[in-house]
């Protein structure tokens, strides 16, 4: 906004135009008014406003007098006159100083508005001109930085900035939050950076290389502390703008002509931020997403690790394991950083993931279907998302609240039933007693013996049994003995066709003849 200082003898006109004249819409703002040119001098001195709306004739200083102080002061200030038709002599000798318009009294409020835009456009321009000369130096500096920085000789550069034989890193910064048509926001941060690093030369040279803006550390970051401290001192500048933004060091470059490769560094580790921790300057530190977390004993033996795993989390969440669902969750992540370092693809593979585990749940337990649809999904946010930490605590959270919400009224001793109603189920997917004692947080001998007391059989021997009765089912009704082991869970037919004997005393073949 521009600050205005009406000045005029008369209240009336002078509350008249402070309150009838819609400021704000003009890009103005009244700051004071005054009933005499002493008075306006002092309002002056103290706001420093950058238009003053002056009367010609007052009492004790005139306006032409008032004028006169003004250029000798401050030459840039802008000034409108209010005169009456018998002042036009006075009015004419006003323009003497340089004025930028006089009105008649009583003030026409299109003309006074129009006078306003046109002095809010030359404003800017002043303004803009300003800009650029202040910044003129930094801006010469700036092409030899990035003739350091790209260019395949940059010897004369770093003689020009004075950077021979001493070590440097290069930190690059790239704005997030920036919406279409919002060029200038951005440019307003790049205005704070320059000025800020224009009066921190001794320390680094600010640049851009689009979409990045960057800094040339002539002390590099030798610790995570000297990282933090940077990174909070971006982020007071940055944030006066109300935006976020990502950064990154590239590492020590022992000599100014290596800064290149500094430069390459940092631009890398942008490029894999979503797998860093927010809010830091990323520097290339290891990240715990390299390898997936092995839980003893889980996947060893498993044909379809990454199927496997997925129909533990189902279990899991059906179960009302909450702690076992988040864990599982997380360990998927893993899995899917491990098999492809790609943002889109891990983000898809999580859809993916949760759309089938809530399907699965509600089609097996119709009856929990309002719960389900009682949680907000957190898709829209994941995919949203900048970093895989809020990722995973936004899909492990939404995992762990609907398992609470399939295991609420569940309770310590019912386990053997829950087990039970899972086989009913789910007996065709891999189910291990282990899979089911990490689920339900026992030891896996003991909730054998615990099955084997309550069920009155072993938890193989039961798990076989539901299945045959399944087969038996499925046979009746014509379908082939390979097709009907795949649907009760047994993938080798040999192995099926064994089992099936053992409990009914017939092949599938047979038995299916027979009914």
């Amino acid at each position: 906004m521009i600050k205005v200082l009406i000045v005029d003898d008369e209240p009336k006109l002078r509350e008249g135009m402070r309150t009838l004249i819609p400021w704000e819409e003009q890009g103005y703002t009244v700051v004071a008014t005054a009933a005499n040119g002493y008075e306006a001098l002092d309002r002056f001195h103290e706001l420093a406003p950058g238009l003053v709306i002056a009367d010609i004739r007052m009492p004790g200083m005139t306006g032409l007098e008032l004028i006169s102080e003004l250029r000798k002061e401050s030459p840039g200030c802008h000034v409108l006159i209010l005169s009456g038709y018998a002042d036009f002599e006075y009015a004419k000798q006003a323009i003497s100083y340089h004025i930028d318009g006089y009105l008649l009294k009583p003030v026409d409020e299109e003309e006074l508005i129009s006078y306003l835009q046109e002095l809010r456009e030359k404003i800017s321009l002043e303004e803009r001109m300003n800009d650029w000369q202040a910044l003129e130096p930094a801006r010469t500096t700036e092409v030899r930085v990035r003739e350091l920085l790209q260019s395949k000789e940059p010897a004369e550069a770093v003689a020009e900035l004075g950077l021979a034989d001493r070590s440097c890193e290069v930190v690059l910064l790239e704005l997030k939050g920036l919406n279409k048509g919002e060029d200038l926001r951005e440019e307003q941060v790049k205005r704070l950076l320059e000025r800020h690093w224009q009066d921190q030369e001794e320390r680094g040279l600010f640049f851009t290389l689009p979409p990045y803006m960057g800094l040339l550390l002539k002390e590099p970051l030798r610790d995570e502390r000297a990282r933090a401290g940077l990174w909070q001192e971006l982020h007071h500048l940055v944030s006066k703008e109300g935006l976020e933004f990502i950064a990154a060091a590239g590492g020590i470059a022992d000599r100014p002509e290596e800064a290149s490769q500094s430069l390459a560094a940092a631009s890398a580790r942008l490029e894999d931020a979503f797998f860093g921790q927010k809010h830091t300057l990323l520097s290339g530190m290891p990240d715990h997403w390299e390898e997936p977390v092995s839980r003893p004993g889980a996947l060893e033996e498993e044909q379809d690790p990454e199927r496997d795993i997925e129909v533990q989390l189902l279990l899991a969440v059906e179960a009302g394991s909450s702690e076992v669902a988040r864990e599982l969750t997380r360990q998927i992540i893993r899995q899917l950083v491990h098999t492809r370092r790609d943002e889109t693809y891990i983000k898809d593979h999580l859809l993916r993931i949760v759309s089938s585990t809530m399907a699965r749940l509600e089609a097996a337990n119709p009856e929990i279907r309002p719960l389900i649809a009682g949680q907000a999904s957190p898709m829209s946010e994941v995919y949203s998302s900048g970093y895989l930490h809020d990722v995973e605590r936004l899909v492990s959270g939404y995992m762990e609240q609907i398992s609470r919400l399939t295991g609420s009224g569940s309770g310590r001793g019912d386990e053997i039933k829950r087990i039970t109603d899972l086989i009913q189920r789910r007996y065709k997917e891999n189910l291990k007693l282990g899979t089911l004692s990490e689920i339900f947080n026992y030891n896996s001998a003991y909730l054998g013996k615990m099955f084997k007391n309550q069920v009155g059989e072993h938890f193989n021997t039961y798990l076989d049994k539901v299945r045959i009765e399944k087969a038996k089912q499925l046979l009746t009704q014509g379908m082939k003995v390979y097709e009907v082991a795949e649907q009760v869970g047994y993938m080798n037919a040999d192995y099926f066709n064994a089992k099936f004997r053992k409990y009914v005393g017939v092949s599938p073949s047979a038995f299916r003849k027979e009914n």
